[in-house]
């Protein structure tokens, strides 16, 4: 071998050596999703995704991806549904709605005020799906359909079907309203799981 090329050689099988035995940097942290009662049903939950803040009445502050644009779905779907109660129902509706709020408002005013009852257990989920259909959760919109597991659905032989649609506003996600009500859904196919109950 070459005189000159000889050290050069030997300083690349030492870096090499080097690098094979550096340790691997450490793993992200994992996400753990989880499902939660909130006002009004079930919601996931996520130290990396959010909810990041609270209120009284409100959850707020969602990460700008398709696992945020999910959670922020079902936190702003169950307290704009019936059983969060008038002062949930309408805190949400000004600050994390648009659309059509007033059509979503007449909706409701049917409904509320619902008294106080335990949530039935066949309308809380087991795990949520969900799978963006539309839209680029990086960009402003996005269409964001959600499949419930429970007991309900089950008995119809699948998944309650949601599709909603977000909008990226000031810093966070903000849901159109008035939205469909759930229909029926035969598989989980092309769906990823956003979080199991405890």
């Amino acid at each position: 071998m070459n005189r000159l090329l000889r050290p050069a050689v030997c300083a690349v099988a030492v870096l090499a050596a080097v690098s094979c035995t550096t340790a691997p940097p450490a793993p992200e942290t994992t996400d753990r999703v989880a499902l939660v009662a909130v006002p009004g049903g079930t919601a996931a939950m996520s130290p990396r995704h959010g909810p990041f803040g609270h209120e009284v009445d409100l959850a707020f502050g969602f990460s700008h991806d398709e696992v945020g644009a999910a959670i922020a779905a079902t936190h702003i779907g169950s307290r704009t549904s019936s059983g969060a109660g008038a002062a949930v129902v309408e805190a949400t509706l000004n600050t994390q709605c648009w659309g059509d709020v007033a059509a979503a408002r007449e909706r409701l005013a049917a409904a509320l005020p619902v008294p106080d009852q335990p949530a039935r257990a066949d309308l809380t989920p087991a795990a949520i799906y969900f799978r963006v259909i539309a839209g680029d959760t990086r960009g402003e919109h996005v269409v964001v359909s959600l499949l419930a597991d429970t007991p309900q659905a089950r008995v119809s032989g699948g998944y309650a079907r949601v599709d909603t649609t977000l909008r990226w506003k000031g810093g966070d996600w903000r849901r159109r309203v008035p939205v469909l009500r759930p229909s029926p859904h035969p598989d989980t196919a092309g769906y990823a799981l956003l979080g199991p109950t405890p």
